[in-house]
């Protein structure tokens, strides 16, 4: 299973792009990039074969569909091409978003369908499943695989992720927050961190990245 990229800036930069997509992959426990997980959607029609996840540097965008959707917009296609994302193999249950924010800023928007657990807050009987709606957070690209690989294994929850005290922001995503409480006592990189850092380089090297 992999998981969906959809880019909603109109014109991103490719340096730009590039550098997102490299620093969402999961550099901790995965070997970039044979092992990684991340398929850019651009079309709304079904390719003829599954598509590989989506090797740097990004191919033209160009002619990019979701130019400019809002993450409803985006949202809605998901619910309506669930089948098709199943057969290409995608997530239709989390996925990612790239917006012109999230470039101006390092951060994108990992996005969870809502589940219904059936029960209302007077702890009345309802009826339990997915529904349509959906919710989003903003986060820094090099934290994105944690969440969203944890969300689909329904390892930790979205709101183990969110300041659900700042409630719901202005962009109609939520606040990140780290659930790791530890502060970092040492200046030394981790192996992940070492890890990105050779990678980003090597794709600065080749006048791929910013």
């Amino acid at each position: 299973m992999s998981f969906a990229v959809f880019v909603t800036a109109a014109k991103p930069s490719a340096k730009a792009l590039n550098r997102a997509f490299l620093l969402i992959q999961d550099f901790e426990f995965g070997e970039y990039p044979e092992d990684s997980r991340w398929t850019l959607i651009t079309s709304k029609q079904a390719p003829s074969e599954l598509p590989p996840a989506t090797v740097l540097p990004i191919p033209d965008i160009s002619d990019n569909a979701f130019a400019l959707s809002s993450m409803t917009e985006i949202n809605t296609f998901i619910r309506e091409n669930e089948d098709f994302m199943f057969k290409m193999g995608v997530s239709s249950g989390v996925w990612l978003i790239i917006d012109q924010k999230g470039l101006e800023t390092s951060t994108c928007l990992v996005c969870e369908q809502i589940y219904n657990p059936g029960e209302d807050e007077e702890g009345g009987e309802g009826e339990a499943g997915m529904t349509s709606e959906f919710r989003a957070c903003r986060l820094p690209y090099e934290h994105a695989w944690s969440m969203i690989c944890n969300l689909d294994i329904a390892n930790m929850n979205f709101e183990e992720y969110v300041d659900e005290g700042a409630g719901e922001q202005e962009d109609g995503s939520w606040k990140w927050m780290s659930f790791d409480a530890s502060t970092k006592d040492t200046e030394e990189e981790s192996a992940e961190e070492v890890k990105r850092a050779a990678a980003l380089k090597e794709l600065r090297d080749g006048g791929y990245a910013d």
